[in-house]
This record gives C-alpha cells, sequence and structure tokens, in this order.
C-alpha cells in the first residue's frame, strides 16, 4: 500500500502523485498545522510544521520584499502534511548500518536511506508545487535561499522552544544567524497555524488558492 487517504478523503498516491489531488484549504494547511516538530519534544505544545513555515515565509519577505522566496519557503516542507516530520536524527541513524567485524562494532553508511527520501519528497513537492501554479524544481537560487533561512528558523526555534541538552547540534545549525524576533515565539494552536499558513499561500502565492477554488 502506497498510498494515503487525507482529511477530506482525496487518496495521494506516494509513488505518482496527481496535482489534482492537493487541496491547500481542506487538507495540506490543517495536516500541517497538526504535525508537530522536534519530535514533539517542546514543552509548551505541539510546534507546528504549519507555524514553522510562516515564520519562515514572514522573515524571508521582510528581508528581501520577494513573495517568490517567501512562496518557497512556505511551501518547502508542504509535503510533510503526507509523510510528517521525520526528524534529522532519525533519518541518520536509518543511514547507518551497525555490524560487527572481528568482535569489534563498526558503523556502516547506508546512503540509499536518504536518497530514497529524498525522491519522495522531490515527488510530493513536484505535485504541491504544481497545485500551487509553480514551477519544480526550485531555481537554484531560491532553493540556496530556502535552505538557508530552513537553518535559521530552525536555530531559533531551538534556543527559544527547547530546554538545552548540553550537546552541540550540527555545526551548520550552530552557525546559523538567529531570525529576529517581536518577542518569543510562542506555540500556536492547530486552529491558528492553519489558518495563519492560508493567509501566507493567499499573501504569497495567491494563484494556489485561486486554482483550487
Amino acid at each position: 500500500m502506497t498510498w494515503l487517504s487525507t482529511t477530506t478523503g482525496r487518496i495521494v498516491d506516494l509513488l505518482r502523485p496527481d496535482p489534482a489531488a492537493i487541496d491547500f484549504r481542506g487538507d495540506v494547511a490543517p495536516q500541517l498545522a497538526r504535525v508537530a516538530r522536534f519530535g514533539g519534544a517542546v514543552g509548551s505544545g505541539a510546534y507546528s510544521v504549519a507555524q514553522h513555515c510562516v515564520v519562515g515565509a514572514d522573515a524571508l519577505y521582510h528581508e528581501t520584499r520577494d513573495p517568490t522566496l517567501a512562496a518557497a519557503f512556505l511551501l518547502h516542507d508542504a509535503h510533510e502534511y503526507l509523510i510528517g516530520d521525520i526528524t534529522t536524527p532519525v533519518v541518520e541513524a536509518l543511514s547507518v548500518h551497525l555490524t560487527v567485524d572481528n568482535g569489534r562494532e563498526v558503523a556502516v553508511r547506508v546512503p540509499e536511506v536518504r536518497m530514497q527520501l529524498s525522491r519522495l519528497k522531490s515527488r510530493l513537492d513536484q505535485a504541491i508545487h504544481h497545485a500551487a501554479g509553480l514551477p519544480w524544481p526550485l531555481p537554484r537560487h531560491t532553493a540556496a535561499v530556502v535552505k538557508a533561512m530552513d537553518l535559521r528558523v530552525l536555530r531559533t526555534e531551538r534556543d527559544q522552544l527547547t530546554v538545552p541538552c548540553g550537546r552541540r547540534w550540527a555545526s551548520e545549525v550552530e552557525a546559523a544567524k538567529p531570525v529576529p524576533m517581536r518577542g518569543r515565539l510562542t506555540v500556536w494552536p492547530w486552529p491558528k497555524a492553519a489558518d495563519e499558513w492560508l493567509m501566507r499561500l493567499d499573501r504569497y502565492c495567491p494563484q494556489a488558492l485561486n486554482r483550487a477554488a
């Protein structure tokens, strides 16, 4: 079984996703608003993927005044409405096979796991972007800008929402410049996160909702 049923009862084939099956109002926004980042390890509540995307899209627009870049950030994790937020440590752990050689434990890299996950995300991203009336893949510059902002938002979220664990995170996270904020992040209830995500979609990518109407 390689298909999923959505909130509205639509069927999305994970191997051959159809843009016509993408419903931003009924499925994407509410499901992203109910997917927790950090494996749910935020004490004040489930900090959603939808809120993450809104925070980054607004920050990017504030810095660049480019709605195209803001729209790209808003949609960069949209595939997670179907597959959830698979945390980086989980992906890293799945990419290592532990074996024993002459009585010693040896870690062997298994790159196929990361490659397969990347392909799955790309298939879903293509359908989502086509449904929104946007090209896929993203232009190289756009992808680089989105990735850089993603790290900055992650650094901000970690610093403001999680309890320090005493270990350093990946060097690219530690080196990222936090996003300037008015006050501290607070976790939105999922209905607010869904509404805010849809408001940004209408603001930065209005054709997406017009096409769905």
